[in-house]
């Protein structure tokens, strides 16, 4: 049986991200993620001012998820990015909330509490609903925008915004006081399986002229 390349490739990266996932959960249920955790958290507490607040603030309401699901009702309400964008990447979205409900529960870290927090926050800390969020939603939008996109000046600058996006919200967390680092690193370690996973079985079962430009080489010649 051949595998593809780009298979293979993603088989890699669910193995990576999942062994990434378990490490850090082993080490919050062990109680052993202080000597991480706290060297960094309390560098970017230092790092506070009312300026960053009000910016920190802004960022992570885009990884809320009304956020989140405004923008995949915009791209499902228009023809030309309802697939695959709107479909692959609502389909993201729902599945890793999901998911991380799951695994708040089992885990039920609390909260940062020896800092005072930016925000109001409930529910448990691990793994950080946003930083799961926007690795897997922007993360499989930045994908399709690479490999879909023709016009490359349009691609590279949704590109750079996306991995902004990714870059920026999680850490946003940490700096409101609401998250560990490890809540960060398991979520988007999470992310990063689910929109992989997400991806692979879209090839498989979608048609691939949805996915990819019809210039793209058929992926089955991809060995």
């Amino acid at each position: 049986m051949n595998v593809s390349k780009k298979t293979l490739t993603g088989f890699v990266i669910l193995g990576v991200s999942l062994l990434a996932f378990i490490i850090i959960a082993y080490a919050v249920r062990s109680g052993d993620t202080a000597g991480f955790d706290d060297p960094i958290r309390n560098f970017i507490y230092s790092l506070r001012a009312n300026w960053l607040n009000t910016l920190m603030e802004g960022i992570t309401y885009l990884g809320n998820w009304q956020s989140v699901t405004v923008v995949c009702l915009l791209l499902l309400a228009y023809d030309k990015t309802r697939v695959p964008y709107g479909a692959l990447g609502s389909t993201t979205a729902l599945t890793v909330t999901l998911l991380n409900k799951v695994f708040k529960e089992i885990f039920a870290r609390a909260r940062p509490d020896d800092i005072i927090p930016l925000i109001q926050q409930g529910g448990h800390a691990f793994p950080s609903g946003h930083a799961v969020t926007s690795m897997a939603f922007y993360g499989i939008l930045l994908v399709l925008v690479q490999t879909r996109m023709e016009d490359r000046k349009r691609a590279t600058a949704l590109s750079v915004v996306l991995i902004l996006l990714i870059a920026l919200i999680g850490p946003s967390r940490i700096y409101l006081g609401v998250h560990y680092p490890t809540d960060i690193l398991a979520g988007w370690a999470e992310g990063v399986f689910v929109a992989t996973a997400v991806y692979m079985l879209a090839f498989k079962f979608v048609p691939r002229s949805f996915l990819r430009p019809t210039t793209e080489p058929d992926i089955s010649e991809d060995k």
